[in-house]
């Protein structure tokens, strides 16, 4: 083990190499305590990889290669020690063996950002896979992360407890191993019936479902892998989330807390914002948009308020404004079906989201820093913000919900602290603009226009509102 643990130069791989074949070979003649033994080995090795892979670039990436086909065969050679073993003594050592070997799949993974050993790093996550099956992992499994709970949970004693923070990427090489599978062939080829089975126990399944949605954080938030394996992930997002979980159903499941579901919605936006070409930013917006269509209803304004006040990027601001816009006409058209139908279902009262809706409104036109927004930095969410703001105003005066989301001080607040200040802004701009000419004025002329048009038509209704006060 001193040997492994000694630092060793990048030219060193080779040398690496042979120290992990002449263990394997050790590996093979213990005949006694076992699991002992591999507990020591294992945390060294993986240590040992980490700290050499850290150095590795595109140069070298077929040395990285060869030293995971030789942490393979410690793999294998812990393989052949769980065939002479029984009962949960060979439990125990499945686990440990499963979790080496997700260990080492999101390891590899992180090396196919290196494009010229792509496909042989897919035919080493595919040997790893083999050793997941012969350990009982399943792909549904792996695609919610249960299997991966499960070997930890059978491994969570208390003097394990720092033998298990070397398997600290075991979550991230689960959902590697599906997003493999569908972008190797190989790999698909090997999985078979069984990969497609299940998939579709997840799709129709609404627990299982969030189960795996919760485990695309792993990928799609590190900046461990390659776009082509965010890609694919996504590709296996938008499969799984499809109409199938349905509003009805979603009241009579358990949904994972609001913390898991900002958390994949977050990795998703890093996407969003980070990925190299158009199409694939555009994949991200539908997976975000398809994620947050199953949220609850009860949950899902929430869940976009939080975005919003987490958001960094105006025009991300104004994406997630825009998903709010779509959720309250959808949530209006409902509440006129039920209306429409039974009468006594109108209470007359405030829609239970207005109140959210309109603090992201206020948070865009009135910031919490003071003063009117900053057009030239943030007229697409402001932009944003007065179309949700005019929406609102029109649900509000139509009907026996008139007055109800809007009362008298807030109509009046609206119009001199949001409103007329963001007018008086907007003249400002104009002035310069008349004045300066030039392309980033004409530019900037662009952005106002439609901000001063939607601006214009709130105030129209909100005047309109106030002769009734």
């Amino acid at each position: 083990m001193q040997a492994l643990d000694t630092p060793v130069a990048l030219n060193g791989s080779a040398y690496l190499v042979i120290l992990l074949d002449g263990l394997a070979s050790t590996l093979i003649l213990i005949q006694r305590r076992h699991i002992e033994q591999v507990k020591v080995v294992l945390p060294a090795i993986l240590r040992v990889m980490h700290a050499n892979l850290s150095e590795c670039d595109e140069e070298h990436g077929m040395s990285a290669v060869d030293l995971f086909s030789a942490a393979l065969r410690i793999g294998n050679a812990i393989q052949e020690m769980c065939k002479t073993m029984v009962n949960h003594r060979k439990e125990e050592l499945c686990s440990i063996l499963g979790l080496y070997a997700l260990q080492n799949i999101a390891l590899v993974s992180s090396e196919s950002k290196h494009q010229n050993i792509q496909s042989t790093c897919g035919s080493v996550v595919l040997q790893y896979s083999k050793l997941l099956m012969f350990c009982g992992f399943t792909y549904l499994g792996l695609l919610t992360g249960n299997d991966v709970t499960s070997a930890t949970t059978k491994l969570s004693k208390e003097e394990d407890d720092n033998f298990l923070d070397c398997f600290s990427f075991a979550m991230d090489g689960a959902s590697l191993v599906v997003v493999w599978t569908s972008m190797h062939d190989d790999m698909s080829k090997y999985a078979g019936a069984e990969f497609e089975s299940a998939l579709k126990e997840v799709q129709d399944n609404c627990i299982r479902k969030w189960e795996a949605i919760n485990m695309f954080r792993y990928v799609l938030s590190s900046v461990n892998y390659s776009w082509a394996i965010k890609s694919h992930s996504l590709d296996l997002l938008l499969t799984l989330v499809d109409d199938k979980c349905s509003e009805e159903t979603n009241d009579h499941v358990d949904f994972p807390c609001s913390t898991q579901i900002f958390a994949i919605l977050k990795a998703i936006e890093r996407v969003m914002i980070a990925a190299p070409d158009t199409l694939m930013r555009k994949k991200a917006f539908s997976a975000l948009k398809r994620v947050i269509s199953v949220v609850p209803s009860t949950q899902r304004f929430d869940i976009l308020q939080a975005l919003i006040e987490n958001s960094m990027f105006p025009s991300l601001t104004a994406i997630l404004l825009d998903l709010v816009k779509n959720e309250v006409l959808r949530e209006s058209r409902r509440a006129d079906q039920v209306n429409g139908s039974d009468r006594s279902q109108d209470s007359g009262e405030s829609p239970p989201w207005a109140s959210q809706v309109l603090e992201l409104v206020e948070l865009i036109l009135r910031p919490p820093e003071g003063g009117p927004p900053c057009l030239r930095d943030h007229s697409e969410e402001v932009l944003s913000a007065l179309n949700l703001l005019r929406l609102i105003l029109i649900i509000d005066s139509r009907g026996s919900r008139s007055a109800k989301m809007l009362r008298d001080e807030k109509i009046r607040a609206v119009y001199s602290e949001w409103l007329l200040p963001l007018r008086s802004v907007v003249t400002g701009i104009q002035s310069e603009l008349e004045k300066d000419g030039g392309d980033d004025e004409n530019q900037m002329a662009c952005l106002l226009n439609p901000v001063q048009l939607v601006l214009h038509r709130c105030i129209e209704l909100v005047e309109e509102k106030m002769k009734g006060l």
